[in-house]
């Protein structure tokens, strides 16, 4: 309210009260006149009062307050917290060499001894003179929010980065973005119930290493899958999850369902082209049912616990153009993974490692593998098919030690296997049967160290070198040596 005017109504009605109580007898008459412009008046300076409150919550609602989580703040108006996060990273990548690598595809940053593609051209040494590149690619942000309601918290979470398939050799078409905005993550979680695209149960994040590279070593749980999660906890730090994921997957995440194929009469095979089976470059199925994912997970003091196991189901069907070709079948697929992490101060420990079958490519892949999930074995005269998953297994490790409260170093070894020969009939006794697996992975392992800076919390200054190999089947092994120089500034 302005100040003069309160001043004057608070004088006019102080000289009125002067004016009532001196009101001499005979002129009693004029009193309840005086008393009713008195009352009219406080009524007046009341309600000026009163608008000046309104005035003040109106403002406060529209002022910035602090959220009820860390780094955020209230929508105004609201008791949504809100947060908005995620870091800018620059990587110098130096390829130092390779061998067996097939010409005239080059190493992006997710680059693995497993992932050169087979076939085509193989041009031994392919990068013995080096090969220099940037990249801001794997920069990421995120948004999230978190509402308290009757039915428990509301929280929603969007995640992306600029990793998503452009302008790659080999994958995407020339002239096309390097730089293309990819969603990794969105989901809803009312409660116990989460609804979205998230990390998969399966393997968990648990157990793995702090690298600067993008793509290697094997990565369980790095998958980021479409589910509906349901999730418990039991106090004491157990929480039990149990989700339906898709078995389809979107090649912009890695992890779809790769198959090889080979056409035999008896136990004799021959290479089966994909496109000779369907009218797609790839032996893909329909997708009928949703995977069964559960874990477990148990944080203790310094440390934590996780197990998981899922089961599913992988289908080709008809859509053959060679008579013969154009039968189907399903198989089934499971896995089971653990990991586990220990800090003994100055010292951390972890590992990660699982087994499965089916599973090899969508799971245990990484991005530098290579893996397969199964072979699809044809009959032309029978006119049948038959769907075998790949048995795979392997482990992570890592150790990182604090050197200081700022420098830190962490070394890494991977190790990873699919029984993939043991799959095609014939493969040991018939040169024409090893010719279905030609170029195919049959282990890959990855050794990595890394030294990490942090000047200030919010930015990490790294360099990490990295030896992977890959022995392939009928085909020269392929090898990567890769120096990774990395900036990460965070917000």
């Amino acid at each position: 309210m302005n100040l003069g005017l309160k001043t004057g109504l608070l004088g006019t009605a102080a000289a009125l009260a002067l004016a009532v109580a001196g009101v001499p007898a005979y002129a009693q008459d004029d009193l309840s006149a005086l008393r009713q412009q008195l009352e009219t008046m406080k009524e007046r300076l009341a309600k000026l009062e009163a608008d000046k409150a309104d005035k003040r919550r109106v403002a406060a609602a529209a002022a910035v307050e602090a959220g009820d989580k860390p780094r955020s703040w209230k929508l105004p108006g609201t008791n949504t917290s809100m947060n908005i996060g995620g870091f800018v990273k620059m990587s110098l990548l130096y390829d130092l060499g390779g061998t067996g690598l097939v010409s005239g595809n080059l190493p992006t940053e997710g680059f693995g001894a497993g992932f050169s593609p087979v076939g085509g051209s193989v041009a031994d040494n392919t990068f013995n003179g080096g090969h220099f590149q940037l990249t801001a690619r794997r920069s990421r942000f995120w948004i999230q929010t978190w509402t308290p309601t009757d039915w428990g918290e509301l929280r929603t979470y969007i995640e992306g980065d600029f990793a998503g398939f452009g302008n790659i050799p080999g994958v995407a078409p020339p002239g096309s973005s390097g730089n293309v905005l990819r969603l990794r993550q969105a989901f809803g979680a009312l409660g116990p119930v989460l609804v979205g695209k998230t990390q998969t149960l399966f393997g968990g994040l648990i157990g793995l290493p702090e690298l600067l590279h993008d793509g290697a070593p094997m990565a369980l749980g790095a998958l980021r899958i479409e589910q509906i999660r349901y999730s418990h906890n039991f106090g004491g730090g157990l929480v039990l999850h149990v989700a339906l994921e898709s078995g389809a997957v979107n090649i912009a995440d890695t992890g779809i369902h790769d198959v090889i194929g080979g056409t035999c009469t008896g136990s004799v095979c021959a290479p089966l082209a994909a496109a000779a089976y369907n009218s797609f470059a790839g032996f893909q199925g329909p997708s009928r049912w949703p995977d069964v994912v559960a874990a477990l997970q148990w944080n203790f003091p310094n440390g934590a616990l996780y197990g998981s196991g899922m089961i599913g189901q992988r289908n080709v069907d008809r859509a053959g153009t060679v008579p013969g070709l154009n039968s189907n079948d399903s198989a089934f697929i499971w896995g089971a993974a653990l990991g586990g992490r220990y800090d003994f101060g100055r010292v951390e420990i972890g590992f990660n490692g699982g087994v499965g079958q089916g599973v090899g490519n969508k799971y245990f892949d990484g991005g530098a593998t290579g893996f397969i999930d199964a072979v699809l074995i044809t009959n032309a005269t029978l006119g049948s098919s038959d769907l075998r998953p790949v048995l795979t297994y392997g482990a992570l490790g890592y150790v990182q030690v604090k050197l200081t409260d700022t420098i830190r170093t962490t070394g890494a070894f991977n190790w990873v296997m699919e029984e993939v020969a043991s799959e095609v009939p014939g493969y040991y006794t018939n040169p024409t049967s090893r010719t279905v697996l030609t170029g195919v992975v049959n282990y890959y392992w990855a050794a990595f160290g890394n030294i990490l800076w942090n000047p200030v919390p919010q930015v990490t200054f790294g360099a990490e070198y990295g030896y992977q190999f890959a022995s392939r089947y009928n085909g020269p092994n392929t090898q990567v040596h890769r120096l990774q120089l990395a900036a990460i500034y965070r917000f």
